[in-house]
């Protein structure tokens, strides 16, 4: 990416800002966050336990990437579907960076199956 280009929205194609860890769109509000960040945001609310994030693979039409705009691989973690750039990030609708750091914390909290 050259210093005259930035990363736009894969929904809309706005271009993204800053807004703490995460870049977003200001009109559909999706968040775009490295995976080392979603680790962080993750370790945070289970500390002192490691989050475990099992992400299942997901058929349907990829979006593309806010950074590279190659074709982004499709997720889910519990019901969330997430598009994951494996060099860039991973691209979060309105609402889903919330719902997936709640559903790692509720993950968290389950008492061990025996």
């Amino acid at each position: 990416m050259y210093r005259d280009e930035y990363e736009r929205c894969p929904r809309d194609g706005t271009e993204l800002t800053d807004a703490g860890a995460v870049r977003a769109c200001t009109q559909c509000r999706g968040q775009w966050a490295s995976f080392a960040t979603l680790m962080e945001m993750a370790r945070v609310m289970t500390q002192p336990n490691e989050p475990a994030l099992q992400f299942e693979r997901d058929p349907r039409t990829p979006l593309s990437c806010p950074t590279c705009a190659n074709a982004m691989e499709t997720w889910k973690y519990h019901h969330i579907e997430l598009d994951r750039c494996q060099r860039h990030g991973i691209w979060f609708d309105r609402d889903e960076l919330e719902a997936v750091l709640r559903a790692v914390f509720e993950d968290d909290q389950r008492p061990p199956e025996l």
